[in-house]
Protein backbone atom coordinates (compact mmCIF):
# COMPACT_ATOMS: atom_id res chain seq x y z
CA UNK A 1 0.00 0.00 0.00
CA UNK A 2 1.52 3.41 -0.83
CA UNK A 3 1.95 6.13 1.95
CA UNK A 4 -0.27 9.15 2.20
CA UNK A 5 2.65 11.53 1.29
CA UNK A 6 2.63 9.53 -2.47
CA UNK A 7 -1.37 9.21 -3.19
CA UNK A 8 -1.04 13.01 -2.28
CA UNK A 9 1.26 13.62 -4.56
CA UNK A 10 -0.48 11.87 -7.49
CA UNK A 11 -3.80 13.51 -6.56
CA UNK A 12 -2.29 17.00 -7.05
CA UNK A 13 -0.61 15.61 -10.28
CA UNK A 14 -4.18 14.15 -11.82
CA UNK A 15 -5.60 17.46 -10.59
CA UNK A 16 -3.27 20.08 -12.08
CA UNK A 17 -1.24 17.90 -14.32
CA UNK A 18 -1.06 14.57 -15.90
CA UNK A 19 -1.02 11.08 -14.82
CA UNK A 20 -1.90 7.36 -16.72
CA UNK A 21 -3.01 4.22 -15.19
CA UNK A 22 -3.30 0.38 -16.98
CA UNK A 23 -7.37 0.22 -17.21
CA UNK A 24 -7.28 -3.97 -16.56
CA UNK A 25 -10.60 -3.98 -15.46
CA UNK A 26 -11.75 -3.05 -19.19
CA UNK A 27 -12.27 -4.38 -22.53
CA UNK A 28 -13.32 -3.55 -25.99
CA UNK A 29 -16.29 -5.60 -27.98
CA UNK A 30 -16.39 -5.12 -31.87
CA UNK A 31 -19.58 -4.78 -32.77
CA UNK A 32 -20.21 -5.47 -36.55
CA UNK A 33 -23.02 -5.76 -39.31
CA UNK A 34 -25.00 -3.79 -41.54
CA UNK A 35 -28.16 -4.58 -38.52
CA UNK A 36 -25.45 -3.54 -36.28
CA UNK A 37 -27.17 0.01 -35.32
CA UNK A 38 -30.67 -1.01 -36.05
CA UNK A 39 -30.56 -4.22 -33.62
CA UNK A 40 -28.98 -2.10 -30.63
CA UNK A 41 -31.37 0.43 -31.03
CA UNK A 42 -34.53 -1.89 -30.42
CA UNK A 43 -31.99 -3.08 -27.37
CA UNK A 44 -30.57 -0.40 -25.46
CA UNK A 45 -31.40 2.57 -24.05
CA UNK A 46 -29.77 5.61 -25.66
CA UNK A 47 -29.97 6.63 -29.34
CA UNK A 48 -27.12 4.83 -31.22
CA UNK A 49 -28.60 4.83 -35.13
CA UNK A 50 -28.03 9.37 -34.67
CA UNK A 51 -24.63 8.78 -33.85
CA UNK A 52 -22.25 10.23 -36.74
CA UNK A 53 -18.81 7.71 -37.48
CA UNK A 54 -16.50 8.94 -34.71
CA UNK A 55 -18.65 9.38 -31.93
CA UNK A 56 -20.21 7.99 -29.47
CA UNK A 57 -22.87 7.75 -26.03
CA UNK A 58 -23.23 6.26 -23.16
CA UNK A 59 -25.09 3.68 -23.03
CA UNK A 60 -27.07 0.39 -20.63
CA UNK A 61 -29.02 -2.64 -20.81
CA UNK A 62 -31.93 -3.30 -18.77
CA UNK A 63 -34.67 -6.31 -18.48
CA UNK A 64 -38.41 -5.12 -19.33
CA UNK A 65 -38.75 -4.07 -15.15
CA UNK A 66 -35.75 -1.36 -16.21
CA UNK A 67 -33.56 -3.27 -13.93
CA UNK A 68 -29.78 -2.28 -14.52
CA UNK A 69 -28.25 -5.36 -16.58
CA UNK A 70 -25.25 -3.96 -18.03
CA UNK A 71 -24.04 -0.41 -18.59
CA UNK A 72 -20.95 1.05 -20.87
CA UNK A 73 -19.81 3.14 -23.98
CA UNK A 74 -20.43 2.53 -28.05
CA UNK A 75 -18.55 4.05 -30.01
CA UNK A 76 -19.28 4.42 -34.28
CA UNK A 77 -16.14 3.48 -36.10
CA UNK A 78 -17.74 3.15 -39.33
CA UNK A 79 -21.47 2.75 -40.99
CA UNK A 80 -21.65 -1.27 -39.66
CA UNK A 81 -18.97 -1.38 -37.21
CA UNK A 82 -19.11 0.15 -33.46
CA UNK A 83 -16.31 -0.32 -30.36
CA UNK A 84 -18.33 -1.20 -27.34
CA UNK A 85 -16.05 -0.15 -23.95
CA UNK A 86 -17.51 -2.52 -21.05
CA UNK A 87 -15.84 -3.15 -18.01
CA UNK A 88 -14.65 -7.23 -18.11
CA UNK A 89 -16.68 -8.66 -15.53
CA UNK A 90 -19.86 -7.32 -17.77
CA UNK A 91 -18.89 -8.43 -20.83
CA UNK A 92 -20.66 -11.77 -20.83
CA UNK A 93 -24.11 -10.32 -19.55
CA UNK A 94 -24.07 -7.97 -22.37
CA UNK A 95 -23.28 -10.25 -25.15
CA UNK A 96 -25.70 -13.53 -23.77
CA UNK A 97 -28.64 -10.95 -23.17
CA UNK A 98 -28.09 -9.76 -26.82
CA UNK A 99 -27.86 -12.89 -28.43
CA UNK A 100 -30.85 -14.00 -26.58
CA UNK A 101 -32.84 -11.35 -28.75
CA UNK A 102 -30.44 -11.93 -31.50
CA UNK A 103 -32.26 -13.75 -35.02
CA UNK A 104 -31.78 -12.69 -38.06
CA UNK A 105 -29.98 -9.91 -38.17
CA UNK A 106 -26.79 -9.20 -39.67
CA UNK A 107 -25.19 -8.32 -36.03
CA UNK A 108 -21.65 -10.27 -35.15
CA UNK A 109 -19.66 -9.85 -31.94
CA UNK A 110 -15.41 -9.91 -32.20
CA UNK A 111 -14.30 -10.59 -28.69
CA UNK A 112 -10.82 -10.62 -29.65
CA UNK A 113 -9.74 -7.24 -31.26
CA UNK A 114 -6.25 -6.08 -31.74
CA UNK A 115 -7.20 -3.31 -29.05
CA UNK A 116 -6.52 -5.59 -26.25
CA UNK A 117 -4.42 -3.30 -24.00
CA UNK A 118 -5.77 -0.42 -22.39
CA UNK A 119 -4.70 2.41 -20.48
CA UNK A 120 -6.35 6.13 -19.37
CA UNK A 121 -4.58 9.11 -20.16
CA UNK A 122 -6.31 11.61 -18.00
CA UNK A 123 -6.02 15.36 -16.19
CA UNK A 124 -5.97 18.60 -17.45
CA UNK A 125 -2.93 18.40 -19.45
CA UNK A 126 -3.51 15.06 -21.13
CA UNK A 127 -4.80 16.91 -24.49
CA UNK A 128 -1.11 18.00 -24.53
CA UNK A 129 0.34 14.48 -24.00
CA UNK A 130 -2.12 13.73 -27.02
CA UNK A 131 -1.47 16.36 -28.98
CA UNK A 132 2.58 15.03 -28.48
CA UNK A 133 1.92 11.84 -29.28
CA UNK A 134 -0.08 12.52 -32.94
CA UNK A 135 -1.72 15.75 -33.75
CA UNK A 136 -5.06 13.83 -34.63
CA UNK A 137 -5.38 13.68 -31.39
CA UNK A 138 -6.89 17.46 -31.52
CA UNK A 139 -10.03 15.96 -33.05
CA UNK A 140 -10.62 14.42 -29.73
CA UNK A 141 -13.25 17.29 -28.64
CA UNK A 142 -16.43 15.62 -26.93
CA UNK A 143 -16.90 12.58 -24.86
CA UNK A 144 -17.00 9.45 -26.48
CA UNK A 145 -15.37 10.51 -29.82
CA UNK A 146 -13.01 7.67 -30.99
CA UNK A 147 -10.40 7.60 -33.51
CA UNK A 148 -7.38 5.73 -34.63
CA UNK A 149 -3.93 6.79 -35.50
CA UNK A 150 -0.65 5.32 -35.97
CA UNK A 151 1.49 6.56 -32.91
CA UNK A 152 5.09 5.60 -33.07
CA UNK A 153 4.62 2.65 -35.90
CA UNK A 154 1.56 1.20 -33.35
CA UNK A 155 -1.93 1.39 -34.13
CA UNK A 156 -3.81 2.77 -31.66
CA UNK A 157 -6.95 3.17 -30.73
CA UNK A 158 -8.23 6.76 -29.00
CA UNK A 159 -11.41 7.29 -26.84
CA UNK A 160 -12.37 10.68 -25.48
CA UNK A 161 -13.48 9.71 -21.86
CA UNK A 162 -12.91 10.69 -18.39
CA UNK A 163 -12.47 8.30 -15.42
CA UNK A 164 -11.97 11.41 -13.21
CA UNK A 165 -13.41 14.61 -13.50
CA UNK A 166 -11.00 15.71 -15.55
CA UNK A 167 -10.04 15.77 -19.23
CA UNK A 168 -8.98 12.76 -20.49
CA UNK A 169 -8.68 9.59 -23.18
CA UNK A 170 -8.25 5.82 -23.22
CA UNK A 171 -5.89 4.52 -25.41
CA UNK A 172 -5.63 0.90 -26.82
CA UNK A 173 -3.62 -1.00 -29.06
CA UNK A 174 -2.27 -4.97 -29.37
CA UNK A 175 -1.00 -6.97 -25.84
CA UNK A 176 2.48 -7.09 -27.84
CA UNK A 177 2.66 -3.28 -28.27
CA UNK A 178 1.83 -2.67 -24.73
CA UNK A 179 5.06 -1.90 -23.57
CA UNK A 180 6.02 0.37 -26.78
CA UNK A 181 2.97 2.47 -26.17
CA UNK A 182 3.64 2.90 -22.64
CA UNK A 183 6.96 4.04 -23.60
CA UNK A 184 5.68 6.41 -26.40
CA UNK A 185 3.46 7.42 -23.28
CA UNK A 186 6.30 9.03 -21.34
CA UNK A 187 8.16 10.20 -23.48
CA UNK A 188 5.28 12.63 -24.67
CA UNK A 189 4.40 13.34 -20.82
CA UNK A 190 8.11 14.35 -20.04
CA UNK A 191 7.09 17.85 -20.50
CA UNK A 192 3.79 17.74 -18.19
CA UNK A 193 5.31 15.65 -15.28
CA UNK A 194 3.34 12.29 -16.51
CA UNK A 195 3.04 10.12 -13.57
CA UNK A 196 1.24 6.87 -13.11
CA UNK A 197 -1.16 6.33 -10.42
CA UNK A 198 -2.60 3.65 -8.11
CA UNK A 199 -5.72 1.61 -7.18
CA UNK A 200 -6.26 4.15 -4.02
CA UNK A 201 -5.67 7.46 -5.93
CA UNK A 202 -7.96 6.48 -8.87
CA UNK A 203 -10.46 5.15 -6.59
CA UNK A 204 -10.44 8.92 -4.94
CA UNK A 205 -10.78 10.60 -8.52
CA UNK A 206 -13.29 8.28 -9.37
CA UNK A 207 -15.79 9.00 -6.08
CA UNK A 208 -15.15 12.60 -6.30
CA UNK A 209 -16.24 12.43 -9.82
CA UNK A 210 -19.86 10.96 -9.27
CA UNK A 211 -19.02 7.96 -11.30
CA UNK A 212 -20.74 4.80 -10.07
CA UNK A 213 -19.04 1.27 -10.92
CA UNK A 214 -21.32 -1.62 -11.35
CA UNK A 215 -21.36 -4.34 -9.00
CA UNK A 216 -20.28 -2.06 -6.45
CA UNK A 217 -22.84 1.70 -6.69
CA UNK A 218 -25.33 -0.58 -8.63
CA UNK A 219 -26.12 -3.88 -9.24
CA UNK A 220 -29.22 -6.18 -10.95
CA UNK A 221 -31.45 -5.29 -8.10
CA UNK A 222 -31.62 -1.33 -9.15
CA UNK A 223 -33.89 0.47 -11.69
CA UNK A 224 -32.07 2.09 -13.73
CA UNK A 225 -33.36 5.69 -12.73
CA UNK A 226 -32.26 4.68 -9.57
CA UNK A 227 -28.34 5.14 -10.55
CA UNK A 228 -28.55 8.37 -11.96
CA UNK A 229 -27.83 7.01 -15.40
CA UNK A 230 -30.95 8.30 -17.14
CA UNK A 231 -28.96 11.76 -17.40
CA UNK A 232 -26.20 10.30 -19.26
CA UNK A 233 -27.47 7.20 -21.05
CA UNK A 234 -31.23 7.33 -21.59
CA UNK A 235 -33.00 8.30 -24.95
CA UNK A 236 -36.82 9.39 -24.35
CA UNK A 237 -37.26 10.52 -27.88
CA UNK A 238 -36.25 6.94 -29.28
CA UNK A 239 -38.44 4.12 -30.41
CA UNK A 240 -39.13 1.12 -28.00
CA UNK A 241 -36.37 -1.42 -26.30
CA UNK A 242 -36.90 -3.57 -23.94
CA UNK A 243 -37.89 -1.70 -20.08
CA UNK A 244 -38.51 1.95 -21.80
CA UNK A 245 -42.14 2.12 -20.29
CA UNK A 246 -41.01 1.63 -17.02
CA UNK A 247 -38.27 4.19 -17.38
CA UNK A 248 -40.53 6.32 -19.36
CA UNK A 249 -43.41 5.87 -16.72
CA UNK A 250 -41.08 6.83 -14.11
CA UNK A 251 -39.85 9.91 -15.82
CA UNK A 252 -43.49 11.16 -16.37
CA UNK A 253 -44.80 10.38 -13.40
CA UNK A 254 -42.31 11.08 -10.50
CA UNK A 255 -39.02 10.02 -9.28
CA UNK A 256 -38.10 6.59 -7.75
CA UNK A 257 -38.36 5.98 -4.21
CA UNK A 258 -34.23 5.74 -3.56
CA UNK A 259 -32.13 7.66 -5.97
CA UNK A 260 -27.72 7.56 -5.69
CA UNK A 261 -26.46 11.56 -5.29
CA UNK A 262 -23.78 12.34 -2.89
CA UNK A 263 -23.41 12.73 0.68
CA UNK A 264 -20.57 14.53 2.87
CA UNK A 265 -19.99 13.45 6.15
CA UNK A 266 -18.15 14.87 9.82
CA UNK A 267 -15.87 12.71 11.14
CA UNK A 268 -12.30 11.27 9.24
CA UNK A 269 -13.33 7.84 8.81
CA UNK A 270 -15.01 6.15 5.53
CA UNK A 271 -18.45 4.73 6.46
CA UNK A 272 -18.40 0.69 5.74
CA UNK A 273 -20.03 -0.35 2.04
CA UNK A 274 -23.97 -0.89 2.30
CA UNK A 275 -23.46 0.74 6.05
CA UNK A 276 -27.68 1.66 6.31
CA UNK A 277 -28.52 5.22 6.95
CA UNK A 278 -31.44 5.84 9.30
CA UNK A 279 -32.89 8.53 10.96
CA UNK A 280 -34.19 7.00 14.59
CA UNK A 281 -35.91 4.02 13.19
CA UNK A 282 -36.30 4.89 9.46
CA UNK A 283 -34.12 3.66 7.06
CA UNK A 284 -33.29 6.79 4.67
CA UNK A 285 -30.63 5.45 2.79
CA UNK A 286 -27.57 3.27 1.93
CA UNK A 287 -23.85 3.93 1.42
CA UNK A 288 -22.28 2.79 -1.56
CA UNK A 289 -18.41 3.94 -2.35
CA UNK A 290 -16.73 6.33 0.10
CA UNK A 291 -13.55 8.03 0.81
CA UNK A 292 -11.80 11.28 1.90
CA UNK A 293 -12.10 13.53 -0.44
CA UNK A 294 -9.02 16.31 -0.58
CA UNK A 295 -10.72 18.52 -3.01
CA UNK A 296 -13.02 18.96 -0.29
CA UNK A 297 -11.74 17.84 3.07
CA UNK A 298 -14.02 16.05 4.02
CA UNK A 299 -15.15 12.38 3.50
CA UNK A 300 -17.56 11.65 1.05
CA UNK A 301 -19.62 9.32 -0.38
CA UNK A 302 -22.15 8.12 -2.86
CA UNK A 303 -25.12 6.44 -1.56
CA UNK A 304 -29.05 5.93 -2.17
CA UNK A 305 -31.49 8.23 -0.31
CA UNK A 306 -35.05 8.02 -0.08
CA UNK A 307 -36.83 10.90 -2.29
CA UNK A 308 -38.29 13.04 0.91
CA UNK A 309 -34.07 13.38 1.52
CA UNK A 310 -32.49 14.24 -1.60
CA UNK A 311 -32.81 18.15 -1.80
CA UNK A 312 -28.95 18.93 -1.85
CA UNK A 313 -27.31 20.99 0.80
CA UNK A 314 -29.41 19.57 3.82
CA UNK A 315 -27.95 18.32 7.15
CA UNK A 316 -29.50 15.42 8.96
CA UNK A 317 -28.23 13.65 12.28
CA UNK A 318 -28.44 10.38 11.31
CA UNK A 319 -26.85 6.44 12.37
CA UNK A 320 -24.82 4.66 9.95
CA UNK A 321 -25.24 1.03 11.27
CA UNK A 322 -26.56 2.26 14.82
CA UNK A 323 -23.76 4.73 14.64
CA UNK A 324 -24.22 8.27 15.32
CA UNK A 325 -22.93 10.89 12.11
CA UNK A 326 -24.04 13.85 10.79
CA UNK A 327 -24.61 13.58 7.07
CA UNK A 328 -24.92 16.96 4.03
CA UNK A 329 -26.26 15.75 1.36
CA UNK A 330 -24.41 16.97 -2.51
CA UNK A 331 -25.57 16.89 -5.70
CA UNK A 332 -22.83 14.88 -7.87
CA UNK A 333 -20.21 15.43 -8.94
CA UNK A 334 -18.50 16.45 -5.39
CA UNK A 335 -15.85 17.87 -8.26
CA UNK A 336 -16.43 19.69 -11.39
CA UNK A 337 -13.61 20.30 -13.33
CA UNK A 338 -13.48 23.76 -15.89
CA UNK A 339 -13.94 23.25 -19.38
CA UNK A 340 -11.01 23.12 -21.87
CA UNK A 341 -11.37 27.04 -22.95
CA UNK A 342 -11.69 28.12 -19.17
CA UNK A 343 -8.27 26.39 -18.43
CA UNK A 344 -6.50 27.56 -21.84
CA UNK A 345 -7.64 31.43 -20.39
CA UNK A 346 -6.09 30.88 -17.18
CA UNK A 347 -2.82 29.45 -18.91
CA UNK A 348 -3.16 32.51 -21.45
CA UNK A 349 -3.23 34.71 -18.13
CA UNK A 350 -0.34 33.16 -16.48
CA UNK A 351 1.49 33.48 -19.36
CA UNK A 352 1.02 37.15 -19.86
CA UNK A 353 1.50 37.72 -15.87
CA UNK A 354 5.03 35.78 -16.28
CA UNK A 355 5.60 38.33 -19.58
CA UNK A 356 5.17 41.20 -17.88
CA UNK A 357 7.43 39.97 -14.93
CA UNK A 358 10.16 38.36 -16.35
CA UNK A 359 12.60 39.06 -19.17
CA UNK A 360 12.61 35.10 -20.55
CA UNK A 361 10.24 34.16 -22.36
CA UNK A 362 10.46 30.88 -22.05
CA UNK A 363 8.12 30.25 -19.48
CA UNK A 364 5.20 32.03 -20.73
CA UNK A 365 5.46 30.49 -24.67
CA UNK A 366 5.43 26.72 -22.73
CA UNK A 367 2.35 28.08 -20.97
CA UNK A 368 0.51 29.50 -24.38
CA UNK A 369 1.67 25.87 -26.24
CA UNK A 370 -0.49 24.10 -23.35
CA UNK A 371 -3.50 26.17 -23.83
CA UNK A 372 -3.90 26.38 -27.89
CA UNK A 373 -3.03 22.75 -27.50
CA UNK A 374 -6.15 22.44 -24.42
CA UNK A 375 -8.02 24.20 -26.25
CA UNK A 376 -7.02 24.28 -30.13
CA UNK A 377 -9.58 27.39 -31.30
CA UNK A 378 -8.72 29.05 -28.43
CA UNK A 379 -7.40 32.62 -30.84
CA UNK A 380 -6.46 34.39 -28.29
CA UNK A 381 -3.32 31.73 -27.80
CA UNK A 382 -2.20 31.87 -31.04
CA UNK A 383 -2.20 35.41 -30.92
CA UNK A 384 -0.20 36.00 -27.96
CA UNK A 385 1.99 33.40 -28.69
CA UNK A 386 2.83 34.33 -32.06
CA UNK A 387 3.90 38.04 -30.99
CA UNK A 388 6.17 36.35 -28.19
CA UNK A 389 7.97 34.23 -30.76
CA UNK A 390 8.15 37.21 -33.21
CA UNK A 391 9.93 38.75 -30.10
CA UNK A 392 12.23 35.87 -29.92
CA UNK A 393 12.68 36.17 -34.31
CA UNK A 394 11.24 33.20 -34.67
CA UNK A 395 9.09 33.91 -37.28
CA UNK A 396 8.79 31.05 -39.20
CA UNK A 397 7.13 29.79 -36.08
CA UNK A 398 5.04 32.41 -35.83
CA UNK A 399 3.90 32.23 -39.38
CA UNK A 400 3.05 28.63 -39.12
CA UNK A 401 0.94 29.25 -36.38
CA UNK A 402 -1.28 31.82 -37.59
CA UNK A 403 -1.52 29.52 -40.95
CA UNK A 404 -2.51 26.69 -38.21
CA UNK A 405 -5.33 29.55 -37.11
CA UNK A 406 -6.77 30.44 -40.48
CA UNK A 407 -7.04 26.44 -41.46
CA UNK A 408 -9.37 26.07 -37.64
CA UNK A 409 -10.70 29.74 -38.50
CA UNK A 410 -10.90 30.71 -41.59
CA UNK A 411 -12.77 33.65 -40.43
CA UNK A 412 -10.31 34.87 -37.64
CA UNK A 413 -9.50 39.01 -38.99
CA UNK A 414 -6.09 38.86 -36.01
CA UNK A 415 -4.48 36.09 -37.81
CA UNK A 416 -4.11 37.46 -41.50
CA UNK A 417 -3.33 41.02 -39.76
CA UNK A 418 -0.65 39.00 -37.76
CA UNK A 419 0.42 37.29 -40.68
CA UNK A 420 0.84 40.60 -42.48
CA UNK A 421 2.90 42.11 -39.71
CA UNK A 422 5.38 38.82 -39.80
CA UNK A 423 5.65 38.67 -43.55
CA UNK A 424 6.60 42.45 -43.57
CA UNK A 425 9.30 41.82 -40.66
CA UNK A 426 10.62 38.97 -43.28
CA UNK A 427 10.30 41.87 -46.43
CA UNK A 428 7.55 39.93 -47.99
CA UNK A 429 6.07 42.46 -49.30
CA UNK A 430 3.91 40.67 -51.89
CA UNK A 431 3.03 38.33 -49.30
CA UNK A 432 2.00 40.83 -46.17
CA UNK A 433 -0.13 42.93 -48.80
CA UNK A 434 -2.37 39.75 -49.65
CA UNK A 435 -2.86 39.09 -46.04
CA UNK A 436 -3.93 43.13 -45.58
CA UNK A 437 -6.16 42.65 -48.02
CA UNK A 438 -7.79 39.09 -46.59
CA UNK A 439 -7.93 40.75 -43.44
CA UNK A 440 -9.45 44.08 -44.78
CA UNK A 441 -11.90 41.91 -46.90
CA UNK A 442 -13.26 39.53 -43.82
CA UNK A 443 -13.82 42.57 -41.93
CA UNK A 444 -16.79 44.01 -44.45
CA UNK A 445 -17.95 40.81 -44.70
CA UNK A 446 -18.52 40.80 -41.12
CA UNK A 447 -19.99 44.30 -41.15
CA UNK A 448 -22.74 43.05 -43.76
CA UNK A 449 -23.05 39.59 -42.14
CA UNK A 450 -23.68 41.77 -38.86
CA UNK A 451 -26.03 44.49 -40.74
CA UNK A 452 -28.22 41.30 -42.08
CA UNK A 453 -28.37 39.92 -38.57
CA UNK A 454 -29.31 42.75 -36.87
CA UNK A 455 -32.45 43.33 -39.29
CA UNK A 456 -33.02 39.62 -39.27
CA UNK A 457 -33.39 40.07 -35.40
CA UNK A 458 -35.37 43.22 -35.47
CA UNK A 459 -37.64 40.82 -37.91
CA UNK A 460 -37.66 38.25 -35.68
CA UNK A 461 -38.17 40.26 -32.22
CA UNK A 462 -41.55 41.66 -34.15
CA UNK A 463 -42.82 38.49 -35.12
CA UNK A 464 -42.27 37.28 -31.36
CA UNK A 465 -43.46 40.38 -29.90
CA UNK A 466 -46.65 39.38 -31.89
CA UNK A 467 -46.70 35.71 -30.78
CA UNK A 468 -45.98 37.16 -27.17
CA UNK A 469 -49.22 39.22 -27.75
CA UNK A 470 -51.52 36.73 -28.73
CA UNK A 471 -50.27 34.57 -26.05
CA UNK A 472 -50.75 36.95 -23.61
CA UNK A 473 -54.63 37.30 -24.47
CA UNK A 474 -55.12 33.80 -24.74
CA UNK A 475 -53.67 33.10 -21.49
CA UNK A 476 -55.56 35.72 -19.69
CA UNK A 477 -59.33 34.27 -21.37
CA UNK A 478 -58.47 30.90 -20.21
CA UNK A 479 -57.60 32.27 -16.48
CA UNK A 480 -60.60 34.26 -16.72
CA UNK A 481 -62.52 30.21 -17.11
CA UNK A 482 -60.44 28.80 -14.63
CA UNK A 483 -58.15 31.45 -12.19
CA UNK A 484 -55.52 28.65 -11.16
CA UNK A 485 -54.84 26.64 -14.60
CA UNK A 486 -51.43 25.49 -14.54
CA UNK A 487 -50.41 26.20 -17.60
CA UNK A 488 -51.53 29.97 -18.31
CA UNK A 489 -50.42 30.89 -15.15
CA UNK A 490 -46.96 29.48 -16.06
CA UNK A 491 -46.89 30.97 -19.58
CA UNK A 492 -48.29 33.95 -18.50
CA UNK A 493 -45.50 34.68 -15.54
CA UNK A 494 -43.08 33.46 -18.10
CA UNK A 495 -43.51 35.73 -20.53
CA UNK A 496 -43.58 38.24 -18.12
CA UNK A 497 -39.93 37.82 -16.85
CA UNK A 498 -39.16 37.15 -20.09
CA UNK A 499 -40.04 40.97 -21.27
CA UNK A 500 -38.74 42.57 -18.01
CA UNK A 501 -42.14 42.90 -16.38
CA UNK A 502 -41.32 42.03 -13.09
CA UNK A 503 -43.81 42.96 -11.13
CA UNK A 504 -46.64 41.61 -13.62
CA UNK A 505 -45.32 38.28 -13.10
CA UNK A 506 -45.27 37.49 -9.31
CA UNK A 507 -48.80 37.03 -9.10
CA UNK A 508 -49.25 33.93 -11.72
CA UNK A 509 -46.09 32.41 -10.80
CA UNK A 510 -47.27 32.52 -7.23
CA UNK A 511 -50.32 31.24 -8.16
CA UNK A 512 -48.43 28.08 -9.37
CA UNK A 513 -46.35 26.98 -6.97
CA UNK A 514 -49.15 27.38 -4.45
CA UNK A 515 -51.31 25.33 -5.98
CA UNK A 516 -48.59 22.90 -7.69
CA UNK A 517 -45.59 22.11 -5.47
CA UNK A 518 -44.02 20.17 -7.82
CA UNK A 519 -43.65 22.51 -10.39
CA UNK A 520 -39.89 22.75 -10.28
CA UNK A 521 -39.47 25.30 -13.13
CA UNK A 522 -42.40 27.65 -11.76
CA UNK A 523 -40.40 27.88 -8.77
CA UNK A 524 -37.45 28.32 -10.97
CA UNK A 525 -39.00 31.37 -12.85
CA UNK A 526 -40.75 32.99 -9.30
CA UNK A 527 -37.29 32.94 -7.11
CA UNK A 528 -35.46 34.60 -10.61
CA UNK A 529 -38.34 37.32 -10.78
CA UNK A 530 -37.62 38.15 -7.25
CA UNK A 531 -33.95 38.42 -7.81
CA UNK A 532 -34.71 40.70 -10.52
CA UNK A 533 -36.76 42.70 -8.08
CA UNK A 534 -34.25 42.98 -5.46
CA UNK A 535 -35.90 40.53 -3.13
CA UNK A 536 -32.99 38.47 -2.87
CA UNK A 537 -34.30 36.76 0.59
CA UNK A 538 -37.80 35.47 -0.85
CA UNK A 539 -35.95 34.32 -3.26
CA UNK A 540 -33.93 32.03 -1.53
CA UNK A 541 -36.54 30.88 0.21
CA UNK A 542 -38.51 30.00 -2.92
CA UNK A 543 -34.98 28.22 -3.92
CA UNK A 544 -35.41 26.14 -0.63
CA UNK A 545 -38.84 24.79 -1.57
CA UNK A 546 -38.33 24.61 -5.14
CA UNK A 547 -34.85 22.59 -4.60
CA UNK A 548 -36.75 20.23 -2.32
CA UNK A 549 -39.80 19.45 -5.02
CA UNK A 550 -37.66 19.05 -7.66
CA UNK A 551 -35.56 16.30 -5.81
CA UNK A 552 -38.32 14.64 -4.94
CA UNK A 553 -39.61 14.72 -8.60
CA UNK A 554 -36.17 14.52 -10.64
CA UNK A 555 -36.33 17.29 -11.92
CA UNK A 556 -32.16 17.75 -12.56
CA UNK A 557 -31.41 20.64 -14.47
CA UNK A 558 -33.85 23.16 -12.35
CA UNK A 559 -32.69 21.64 -9.59
CA UNK A 560 -28.79 22.66 -10.45
CA UNK A 561 -30.10 25.63 -11.39
CA UNK A 562 -32.12 26.67 -8.32
CA UNK A 563 -29.03 25.43 -6.27
CA UNK A 564 -26.60 27.36 -8.00
CA UNK A 565 -28.79 30.65 -8.17
CA UNK A 566 -29.43 29.87 -3.71
CA UNK A 567 -25.80 29.24 -3.30
CA UNK A 568 -25.20 32.58 -5.00
CA UNK A 569 -27.43 34.39 -3.03
CA UNK A 570 -26.40 33.29 0.18
CA UNK A 571 -22.78 33.68 -0.58
CA UNK A 572 -23.28 37.75 -1.61
CA UNK A 573 -24.86 38.15 1.81
CA UNK A 574 -22.17 36.54 3.79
Amino acid sequence: MKTLSAIDSEYKQAREGCVYFPLEDFCLLEALGKDTFSFLQTQTTNDVLNRTVGTGLNNALVDRKARLLCNFSLHKTSDTSALVLIETHQRDTLINQLEDYHFREDFVWNTKTSFSFLVALQGPKSPVVLENLTASGAGLHSAHDIFTASIDGIETCAICKSLTGEEGYILACSADRKEDLLQALHKAGESVGLVRIGTETRETLRIEAGIPIFGRDMDKTHILPETGLEHTSVSYHKGCYIGQEVIARIKTYGSPAFALMGIILDGDTPPAMDALIKIKTKKIGVVKSSVYSPFLGKVIALAYLQKDFRSPGQTYEVSLNNEPAKITTCLLPFYQTAGKTARAKQLHQEALVIFKKEESLDRPIALLREAIALDPKYAPGYEALGVMLSKQNKLDEAIALMKRLTEIDPQEIMAHTNLSIYYMQQGRIEDAEMEKAEATAIQFEKLIEENQAKKSREKLDSQEKEERERQVEMFHKVLEIDPIDQVANFGLGSIYLDTGKFEEALDPLKTVVEHYRDHSAAYLALGKTLEKLSRKEEAAEVYKKGIEAASKKGDLMPLKDMQTRMNQILHSGS
